[in-house]
Formats: structure tokens, sequence, C-alpha cells
């Protein structure tokens, strides 16, 4: 195409590269606040250790000290309730006809109906009892709360239904912190929100949490953080003032996290002083074994900026062990994996508030512009003299909304249209070169030859598909994308539009039906003529394949897609031990090799049908490459290290794939029909 060496396409390819520059600065400076924060925070139930020591004849040190060494480094402080209490022997609760049994000689100032409060027999008694009486008056009417001295005692009586009352949160208790960070570890609080929350009962809490100085996070438990909806500034200005951040619960299936109203804002109060937390439920956990167990915490630390596990516990113990010790074994197993990749265990890292210089970001989005129109104007040759005023509109457009609104939508915008227009426009350069070669014959390109040149055009689509994925990576290279506060929209408009894109570019550079689409009306011809083609059984059995392949590609493709066999998973959790950073499947097994095989095709004059959907796989391998750094949460330095392990693997699979030709080659008579035959 002439066009691809005008004036303009120089403006803008010029334009992409200072745009690339730009983008690849503030990925450099967003790699150096990812790789200043590698400390994983391990957490696990405090009250679940102590209660495990009462059924496994060990004392609660003994256990402590076994998570201790298993790499636990922080304890799990939840709300206090009644029936916990109890339990723990520091309050003994008792409904008003036990209490006047008990207690016959003051029977007459029993009431029967209501509930009777009094110490319990262990350490630490009178403070928790101190503390029970400080937060009913908090949480009750002063009508249903009195203190009297009942047999010589001190006695809290309280008007209400005893088994509610028993399961009511209290709140987080300062004698609960401090037991814990007795033990050696620090304190992780996860308090609930309370009902028309008010200043004095936020204030009860920031209390608790500066009782200790070892209080290292907050975790929100249930639908709401506390202090939403009226209280978030004051409890945003406490725990800064502490020095404490809030935790994000990454969601179960990877999009965003769980919902807890009030925790965004919350988050951007405290100027982004938050941690991301990967979480497990149990009924999770019991399906998979330690092993899986481990590898799921591991991976969600590397790949997606996790600096926080939460820890379940398996329901039963394994391989002769306890239940503790069953635990503790994976747990351990996550802590080795982690030290192994560079990482270390303690206090979580928190991410630098960071945001870059937005005159080099406008840069960025200028480059990437550039990338959409040039993209743009190969999909539809015509606008070519339209070229510079489509180039200014869309600059005008960007740039407007970026300096005028200071919103995240033109970077979103770029951003998607970038992932979009990147493998367009590696792969248009392809088919010009597979134009330039289609009239050679195969006589002229040994085996070893069309390796070679296989692996030279991989490398350079490569490299050119991750600089536009550069673009993805500088655009939303700030705190809120690396949060996943913000994300990257259109994730699956990514796999399907480049497909699209691609097809319409390939009919108008190589005969379908006998000649290319060169105009409108050849466009109406070859759906005409595509409309009539004969379905026969072979064709049946192709479209069936290829409806396969295509439910394959969009099932699996996202946090929620279709399952995946054991066999693949075998093969993930191989690769992540031997790589940096596991390539996708379809990239190396699908995309890359399919650029030799699509040159097979050219040389060899397959049918045409057979290289266009080969240059479509061509596509979905460059596609996947750019949608990798999309993954905002994910580390730069190691989705730029997947694409190249990516390409590493994809020169491998080139081998397999030249070993299959050649043995197909030697064996079919179909490679030998004609080029230009459906």
């Amino acid at each position: 195409m002439k066009a691809m060496h005008s004036g303009f396409v120089k403006v803008l390819t010029v334009l992409i590269c200072i745009g690339a520059i730009a983008a690849g600065m503030i990925s450099l400076q967003r790699n150096h606040v990812e790789t200043a924060a590698r400390t994983v925070e391990m957490v696990y139930d405090y009250n679940n250790i102590i209660d495990s020591a009462s059924v496994e004849k060990k004392t609660p040190d003994e256990l402590f000290s076994l998570y201790k060494q298993s790499g636990i480094t922080s304890l799990a402080v939840y709300d206090e309730t009644p029936e916990k209490l109890v339990n723990h022997n520091y309050l003994k609760v008792y409904r008003g006809s036990d209490f006047a049994f008990r207690n016959p000689s003051e029977a007459g100032r029993i009431d029967k109906d209501k509930i009777y409060i009094q110490q319990g027999s262990e350490d630490n008694s009178a403070e928790y009892f101190g503390e029970v009486k400080e937060h009913l008056n908090a949480l009750l009417r002063p009508e249903d709360l009195e203190e009297h001295q009942i047999a010589g005692t001190d006695t809290l009586e309280v008007n209400g239904a005893y088994d509610k009352f028993m399961t009511m949160p209290l709140g987080i208790f300062k004698q609960s912190i401090k037991n814990a960070a007795a033990k050696g570890f620090y304190v992780v609080v996860r308090p609930s929100n309370i009902p028309h929350v008010t200043q004095d009962d936020v204030q009860l809490f920031l209390d608790a949490v500066s009782s200790s100085d070892k209080v290292s996070a907050v975790i929100f438990q249930g639908k709401e953080a506390l202090g939403y909806k009226s209280q978030l500034k004051y409890l945003a200005g406490g725990l800064q003032k502490l020095k404490i951040p809030v935790v994000l619960i990454e969601a179960q299936n990877q999009l965003g996290f769980e919902r807890q109203d009030g925790i965004l804002d919350l988050a951007r109060y405290m100027d982004y002083d938050v941690v991301r937390l990967y979480a497990m439920s149990k009924d999770e956990l019991i399906k998979i074994s330690p092993d899986e167990a481990a590898s799921r915490f591991y991976i969600s630390d590397i790949e997606r900026n996790i600096r926080m596990n939460l820890f379940p516990s398996y329901k039963f113990a394994a391989d002769g062990k306890t239940l503790s010790e069953t635990n503790a074994e994976y747990i351990s197993d996550v802590k080795q994996r982690l030290e192994e990749h560079g990482f270390s265990v303690g206090k979580a890292s928190i991410m630098e508030p960071y945001f870059p210089n937005s005159i080099v970001r406008a840069i960025a989005m200028a480059g990437a512009a550039s990338l959409c129109v040039l993209a743009f104007v190969l999909i539809f040759p015509a606008a070519f003299k339209f070229g510079y005023v489509i180039e200014i509109a869309v600059l005008l457009l960007t740039q407007g909304l970026f300096w005028l609104t200071h919103s995240v939508l033109p970077l979103q915008m770029l951003a998607l249209g970038c992932a979009v227009c990147t493998p367009v426009v590696v792969v248009s350069l392809f088919l010009e070169y597979c134009i330039k070669q289609k009239n050679k014959a195969f006589s002229e390109i040994g085996w070893g030859r069309l390796f070679v040149e296989s692996v030279a055009i991989l490398w350079i689509a490569g490299i050119l598909s991750l600089i536009g994925a550069l673009f993805i990576s500088g655009l939303l290279g700030d705190i809120r994308f690396l949060l996943e506060m913000q994300i990257f929209r259109g994730v699956k408009v990514t796999f399907l539009l480049p497909i699209i894109l691609v097809s319409i570019i390939y009919i108008q550079k190589f005969p379908f039906f006998g000649h290319v689409v060169a105009s409108d009306r050849d466009f109406v011809q070859f759906v005409k003529k595509f409309c009539s083609v004969q379905i026969k059984l072979g064709l049946l059995a192709g479209l069936g394949i290829l409806a396969i392949v295509g439910y394959v590609f969009i099932g699996r493709s996202g946090n929620n897609g279709a399952p995946i066999p054991a066999f693949e998973i075998a093969l993930r959790r191989f690769l992540e031990d031997t790589m940096y950073a596991r390539p996708r499947e379809k990239e190396f097994l699908f995309g890359h090799p399919a650029i030799l095989l699509s040159l097979a095709a050219l040389y060899r004059k397959w049918p045409q049908i057979l290289h266009y959907l080969l240059i479509l796989a061509v596509t979905i391998g460059q596609g996947s490459m750019v949608e990798t750094f999309a993954h905002m949460r994910s580390p730069f330095i190691l989705s730029f290290i997947r694409g190249l392990d990516g390409l590493a693997a994809g020169t491998l699979s080139m081998v397999a794939a030249l070993l299959g030709v050649m043995i197909l080659a030697r064996i079919t008579k179909f490679f030998g029909e004609r080029y230009g035959k459906l």
C-alpha cells in the first residue's frame, strides 16, 4: 500500500514514537512504585488459634509459635460478642430465671425476663467487663442497661432477648488487641458498621485501635465500612493520624472488590493509604489441595499486587497431622514461594500514591491517539485524504477532555483504543509483508528458512505489540488503577474487535472469490457471494470446530470464564514454577505458531480460507499480549516479562508446528490445492 509510505503516516509514526517514550517513562516510574512495595502481610484468625488449642492437646502458645514459624505475621481480631466472651471465660451471662436460681437471697431484685452479666474467671476478665459496660452504654438505650451490686459482685442488667443478645456485635475491644499483640504478632482489626453510626461510635473504635502500636490495618466486615454513611471522613482522619491503612478485599472473580459501601470513598479520603487483600472462603478451600491453595495465594501476591493474605482454615486435618499443622503447612508453602520470588513477609507494604506528570501523560495520550488514527486509516483507506483533519479532531477531543474535566474517561477511551488498534496495526504490517512474499515459489523457501523467517517476524511483531502496550500502562499508570479502584473498561471488546477489523483489512488485500474488496460495491458483492456459499458436511464440521474455538477464546477470557480442565491447571503450575511470569496459552500455543503456519500457507498456496483463519489466530496472539497490560493490578515488569516469556515459548511451539507441517505435507494431498480455491 503506497499510503503506508506517505508523509501523513510518517508524521503519525513520529507522534507514536514520542508518545511511546512518554508512556515508557510513566511505566518506569510505575515500576519503581510497585517494586518498592514487596512485603506481604500474612493474617490468621486469633480466636481460631485459641479455640484449636483446646481440641488438639496443645497450649495456645504452642500453636501461636507454630503459626509464626509458618509465616503468619498478623492476627485478625473481630468484633466481640457476649457468646465469644463467655466461651473464653471472660464473662458470665445469665438468663434472669437462671440468675435468680443461683442467687436465691437476691431473688427479689432479679427480673426473670432480663439478662445479667458478671465478669468471668480468666485473667483480664475485669478489663473485659469494663469494656462490655462501655460498649453497651454506646449501643443500648439508657433504660435498657443498669448497674447493680448483686451478692457483692458488680452486675450489669440488660433488657433484651437472650438469644439475640448473645450474638450481638459489641465492637473491637482494647483488651483483645493487647492480648493478640502480646503474642508477638501485628494485629489486624475487623470491625462491622453500626446502624445510625455516630461520631462517638467511631471514636470508641479509634480508642481501641490506638491502644496498641501493633495494629497494622483495618479490614471491615459485612457490606458496609464502619462510619458509612455519615462518619467516613471522621474515621479517615483518625486512621491517618494513627497511620493505619484500610484494606480492600479483592472480589472472588478478581474484578474489583467485595462490595462494602463507603470503602472506596474512605480510601480517597485517606489519600489511597490502602492495601489490597486476597481471601479465600472456607467452602472454596476444602475443594482444593493444600498445594493448590498455596499456589493461589502466591500467584495473587506476585501477579495482582496483593500485599495481604487472609488465610482460611481447612475443616479437616490431612496426612495424619492436626488441623493446625495442616493449615500451617500450606501457609508455610506460600511464605517459601514468596521469599524465593524476592518478596518478604511482615507488615504490608503501602504503595506510594503515585500520579504521573500531567504533561508527560498528555504526550502519551497524543501518541495513543495517533496510533488509533493510524489503525483507522488502515482499515478505511479512503480516509487517508482526510487524515490530518481526523488526527487534529481526535487530539482536540481527547486533550480537551483530559485538561478540562480531569476525569479518567479520556484515559480509558485511549487505552481501549490502543488495546484494539495495536494488534490491528501489527497484523496489517504483517499482511503487507505477506503480499510482497506471496508470489515466491515454495522451492525458494526451505523449511529452515521458513522457520528463521517466522521467528524473526514473531519477535518483531511481539516487540511492536509490547510498544503499543506501553500506552495502556502509561495512560492508566496511577494509584487509582494500580489499586484497581479505577479499571480498564472494554476487555471483551479487545478480544472481538481486532478480529473483525483485521478481517476488513484482509479482504481488501487478499482475493476471496477471485478478487479483493476495493470499494463499497465490491464489499456488497463479497457479502452476497459469501452468503451463497454451499454448506457441505466438511464445512459444517469446520464451522462447528470454529464455534468451539470461539467459545473457548471468548468464554475463557476474563475472570468469569469457562472452567479450566485439570491438565491445563497442571501446565499452568509447571510454567509458574519454571518461568518468571507464566505466558498465556492463547499466545504461545495458538497465536505465535500461527505466524509460521500462515507463512507456510502463503508459500505452499494452501486454500485462502485457511490462510485467513491463521491470520486471525495471529491477531489473537498479538491482541493477547497487549490485553495483558490492561490488568493494571498486575505489576508492569511482570506483564512485560510475561510477553517476552510468551515469545520465547512461542518460538519453541514453532518448532512443533514446523515438524507437524513437514509431516503432514508428506501424508496428505490437501496441501497441494491451489491458493485461490475456497
